[in-house]
């Protein structure tokens, strides 16, 4: 990404327009993506994880974290994103080393499992779900990634754990401390959001 641009996308974002960071993040996934598959493909391999399932935390707390963080410019944002996930990589395999029994379930809190960002996005109804070639459904992909990320708690938990992890109703209603039939609402809700987010992060992806 151009330098320029991405100093005035980082002030807009920190200025109050969240927005902003959308493109900078979809440009990040590539080299972020890479860089996570070259240099943890074996702990990745030992707790059953892909890089996106540690990209989409990474995307999450850059909203977060991203007041109180500096960067000389794009490279240095691309690794700052790559040690979240890192950190998170050497905790679950912190915790395969401590009980192997118990990764896959502290996986399973963070909303982390293999493949699903791909199988949402293939279910979703939006202007970016059915990108035509093999370079555009990967930036896709990252723009699934990066605007679930600005979703509300609750409306990123219940899409988590219903959808991406096939959690059972009751369960997802348990873990929210809501009712069955709130937690269909707040599906619907949530999902309803993200199409809108989808829709509005066309201007930024790339045409072919």
């Amino acid at each position: 990404m151009d330098e320029g641009r991405f100093q005035q996308a980082i002030r807009q974002a920190r200025q109050g327009d969240p927005s902003a960071l959308g493109p900078v993040l979809v440009a990040a996934f590539a080299p972020l993506r890479a860089a996570i598959a070259y240099h943890m493909s074996d702990m990745l391999a030992k707790v059953q994880l892909e890089p996106e399932d540690l990209i989409q935390e990474a995307f999450a707390a850059a909203w977060t974290h991203l007041p109180e963080a500096e960067f000389a410019g794009f490279d240095a944002f691309v690794g700052w994103l790559r040690q979240i996930a890192e950190n998170k990589a050497i905790d679950l395999h912190r915790a395969m080393l401590a009980d192997k029994r118990d990764v896959r379930r502290q996986a399973s809190a963070w909303g982390m499992q293999s493949g699903t960002y791909v199988n949402l996005l293939d279910g979703m109804n939006s202007p970016m779900a059915t990108p035509s070639v093999g370079a555009a459904r990967s930036e896709a992909v990252a723009v699934l990634m990066v605007q679930m990320a600005q979703l509300p708690e609750d409306y990123r938990r219940v899409i988590q754990w219903r959808l991406l992890e096939g959690l059972p109703v009751a369960e997802v209603a348990q873990r929210l401390d809501r009712s069955e039939s709130a937690i269909h609402m707040l599906l619907h809700r949530a999902l309803k959001q993200l199409r809108e987010l989808m829709g509005a992060a066309s201007n930024y992806f790339t045409q072919t």
